[in-house]
């Protein structure tokens, strides 16, 4: 029995991403080898609290179809056009070969996800390599790819066997966890960075009484460039990739309203969504549309909230309204 991954991998693996973005508060980023878009949809929801927004997203592929579903999918649609987001987004997507930087993009950070298996382990990698951290010269650089020691979990690949597969027909090689380490760690000395090496697909259901465990289904390095490195050191020459129409998500640009307006928003809304007698919690508060558009961080909300003489917190961390 094949080991049944809860949440699926593919959402465990961008939740990993999207988290990771989070923490180190990239609000712009590049994902080379973007395909039909789904991590950027991922990225492109809010994070959680607004507080530290990604407000620029950038694709590069070099299958055009794939760019065309990616342009179609990313497209702002009637609930985004109705509930207008607290942070602007663009979108930018370049058809291009992936290990061709796209001339004057520069971003917080860069995420290659389930890429670098596809190209030529020879020549492929040191490319593909050379234009995340060499060229784009993130401040923080995310790569994941299989780890090819979990394929023994799924018996039909013949891991280990004369007749092994791969997991997609389309890979060129599959790592394992000491080859993984070994590339990132060259490519880390390399380009001035340090490395931390995770796995992801640890939560699973129905795994086989056989479970063999060997890490994560999927291997994700992260990279973080050291203080000090030097400049972008050059990468791949080739055609410039090529920009489709650009993307832009409507944002709420209202002012603020004033202190009185500001106090009986809230106070209703607090009312409208109450525990029990004039109580409510900032979490549910914060959850309403209206209140996110005027205080943009829910830090800022909680932070009013303690200040407001109209409120009291309770030692759980409710609040009550006052009479």
């Amino acid at each position: 029995m094949e080991p049944r991954f809860h949440p699926p991998l593919w959402e465990q693996r961008r939740i990993c991403i999207a988290q990771t973005l989070y923490q180190q508060r990239a609000q712009s980023v590049v994902d080379v080898g973007c395909g039909e878009g789904n991590v950027l949809a991922f990225l492109a929801s809010p994070g959680p609290n607004n507080e530290h927004p990604i407000t620029q997203l950038f694709g590069v592929d070099v299958s055009a179809d794939a760019l065309r579903t990616a342009h179609e999918r990313l497209q702002p649609g009637a609930a985004d056009r109705r509930d207008l987001r607290v942070d602007p987004l663009s979108v930018r997507l370049f058809h291009g070969d992936a290990a061709v930087p796209v001339a004057g993009v520069r971003a917080d950070a860069v995420v290659c996800s389930e890429v670098i298996e596809h190209v030529d382990e020879r020549t492929g990698v040191p490319a593909l390599t050379r234009a995340v951290l060499g060229g784009y010269r993130p401040a923080l650089a995310l790569f994941t790819t299989p780890n090819a020691e979990f394929n023994v979990n799924f018996p039909a690949l013949g891991y280990g066997t004369p007749g092994a597969r791969f997991r997609d027909a389309d890979h060129k090689f599959e790592w394992t966890r000491a080859q993984f380490a070994a590339w990132a760690g060259a490519a880390a000395r390399e380009f001035g960075y340090t490395v931390e090496l995770r796995g992801i697909g640890l939560a699973m259901r129905n795994a086989a009484a056989d479970f063999a465990p060997c890490g994560g289904c999927t291997q994700m390095a992260v990279f973080a460039r050291l203080p000090g490195a030097g400049p972008a050191v050059g990468a791949v020459t080739g055609d410039p990739p090529r920009p489709l129409p650009p993307i832009d998500y409507p944002a709420y640009t209202q002012p603020q309203l004033g202190a009185a307006a500001l106090l009986a928003l809230v106070r209703g809304v607090a009312l409208d969504i109450g525990d029990g007698p004039r109580g409510f919690r900032a979490d549910r508060l914060w959850s309403v549309l209206e209140v996110q558009q005027q205080f943009k961080r829910r830090r800022a909300l909680e932070a009013w909230l303690g200040a407001q003489p109209a409120f009291t917190r309770q030692p759980d961390g409710a609040f009550t309204v006052n009479a």
